[in-house]
């Protein structure tokens, strides 16, 4: 040891061990870069130098894995019931289903669930093993969120039930798959990622958020995420598709997107479409409405002519969903989700905002509600309106469901928690009347499913 601390370094050896350790490093940034964007210019090297980059995020995601699926407690689940809790007597008015969608902490599996709401049983459970149903699909999807297309991680997001009884399932940015009363797959669309919602329009097509790869913008890399909307048959066939940044670009909305020195690779984030079922005096039978999260706000598109009919941003912030009320009168989920640079929040709660096309007013609906119950929507969130007045309030943050009556009180509540007391994610669920329930349940009644 005496010797070591003797040895006399020179100082040009330093500086050049010094020297060769910032080029080694540059060096491997350019490779690691060179390898997350596909060039491949070093070769190997570059998804060597990527792999090594990522592997701190590799480590703590493997180490988090189990987990994901659990929805951050932070004592919001104080007091809170497990399964449904409807009040005594609070909806003597409301028939029909739900088909809920959740990821049941138990099994470790997706489910979906047909529950009636006149007895509050589940009258059908399809289990989803999405390594089965996905297993053979092929892409080389930049977007693609491969991880989640595993059993144990997937989430079945606004699940379809069509009249014959087939259900449609997607995880964001994931294929859309058919299957049957068992859980088995009918088939599964090629060539197309689709995520978020899924509704249905007045000729039973269904409008569903895609993704289009390579994007059709000039001057974007793999990145930039082109939000797509399309309409899909039922047995999965495109009858139509747009790009959501070409058609604002198209009519003069460009400063809305590509902002000198505020570039985002998803500066639209389209997570609703909602067909427009019958003429009204501000709209057409088979107009949209888009909700566009990124830039919080609510597009009015004619499919028919390639137009922007109308167009508001605010006074919502990081909307998620837009429902119409009536002829005139339109409801969005305002997550009021702000970002200031630390970490994304809500101030005070989220809200139902309104939008009367007729007076040109805002408004609000079940504000007390989401108040009382402290509803804090950072992401997602959706809400429907129901016969007789009711409203059901879907807060995925907080893996909760609510309904509430005409007068805006709580009628019921649900909570996905799991035998061992944790919460976990909700996969966004629909309301169904009474003759769409019993006309599924009639169309798989009998099936026997082979385990």
């Amino acid at each position: 040891m005496q010797r070591l601390m003797a040895l006399k370094i020179e100082l040009w050896a330093v500086l050049l061990l010094l020297l060769v350790a910032v080029v080694g490093a540059l060096g491997f940034g350019f490779a690691a870069i060179d390898g997350e964007r596909g060039a491949k210019r070093f070769g190997k090297l570059s998804q060597t130098a990527l792999f090594l980059a990522e592997m701190p995020d590799t480590v703590k995601a493997a180490l988090k894995a189990k987990d994901r699926m659990q929805v951050y407690d932070s004592g919001a689940f104080d007091g809170k019931p497990t399964g449904w809790a409807p009040l005594q007597g609070a909806m003597p008015a409301l028939s029909g289903y739900l088909l809920q969608s959740r990821y049941d902490g138990t099994r470790r599996r997706p489910v979906v669930e047909l529950l009636s709401l006149s007895d509050w049983q589940v009258r059908h459970e399809w289990v989803i093993e999405a390594n089965d149903l996905i297993g053979d699909f092929q892409t080389d999807s930049y977007h693609a969120l491969f991880s989640n297309w595993e059993s144990e991680f997937y989430r079945a997001i606004h699940p379809y039930l069509t009249p014959g009884g087939a259900l449609l399932i997607k995880d964001h940015t994931g294929p859309l798959i058919s299957v049957n009363a068992c859980g088995k797959r009918n088939w599964i669309m090629p060539g197309k990622l689709f995520h978020h919602s899924t509704e249905a329009d007045a000729d039973g097509n269904l409008w569903i958020p895609s993704v289009i790869e390579p994007s059709t913008i000039p001057r974007t890399d793999k990145t930039f995420y082109d939000d797509e909307i399309a309409q899909v048959s039922p047995d999965g066939k495109v009858l139509f598709a747009r790009s959501v940044p070409a058609m604002l670009m198209k009519h003069g909305f460009t400063h809305l997107l590509f902002t000198n020195a505020r570039y985002s690779f998803d500066p639209t984030h389209l997570n609703d479409i909602e067909p427009v079922l019958a003429d009204g005096p501000y709209w057409k039978k088979g107009d949209v409405f888009l909700s566009l999260r990124n830039i919080s706000a609510i597009v009015l598109y004619r499919p028919s002519t390639d137009e922007i009919v109308w167009m508001k941003q605010g006074p919502w912030i990081a909307q998620h969903d837009v429902d119409v009320l009536n002829d005139h009168m339109i409801a969005v989920y305002d997550n009021r989700a702000e970002d200031r640079g630390a970490r994304p929040f809500v101030e005070d709660h989220s809200r139902i905002a309104t939008y009367d096309f007729a007076t040109g007013k805002d408004g609000a609906i079940l504000d007390d509600l989401m108040a009382a119950e402290k509803v804090q929507t950072i992401a997602a969130g959706l809400y429907s309106p129901l016969p007789g007045g009711y409203h059901l309030i879907e807060d995925v943050t907080q893996a909760t469901l609510l309904l509430a009556d005409p007068a805006g009180l709580k009628a019921a509540e649900f909570t996905n928690r799991a035998e061992n007391g944790k919460v976990y994610q909700l996969g966004w669920s629909r309301f169904l009347s009474q003759v769409e329930g019993d006309r599924a349940l009639a169309a798989i009644e009998g099936v026997t499913c082979n385990e």
